[in-house]
């Protein structure tokens, strides 16, 4: 199924631990996830990439294994999954709606 980028960001913010380690590239101090708002600065892909590995941290082992079981599923290497894709898997293994 094709999801926009909204239903993702949204479903990713769902997922969130609840203290996250902000990075803030290239001087930005804006909050993350008050940039979804369509009226702030965009969030860049490597910001959303962070914020997917953020969640993946908080994974046990066994759920840690589901979710590269789904991504092996569409790619050849883990590494180069968008956040896109790693927020499908990560729905999919946690059971959140997109």
């Amino acid at each position: 199924m094709n999801y926009t980028d909204n239903q993702l960001k949204a479903a990713l913010a769902k997922m969130l631990p609840e203290k996250t380690v902000q990075l803030v590239p290239y001087g930005r101090e804006d909050n993350l996830i008050l940039c979804w708002d369509l009226n702030k600065q965009a969030i860049l892909n490597n910001e959303l990439l962070d914020l997917c590995n953020q969640v993946e941290l908080t994974l046990s082992w066994s759920e840690y294994s589901v979710f590269r079981k789904g991504l092996m599923n569409q790619l050849m290497r883990i590494e180069s999954a968008s956040w896109q894709q790693r927020v499908v898997a990560l729905a999919k293994m946690k059971g959140i709606e997109i």
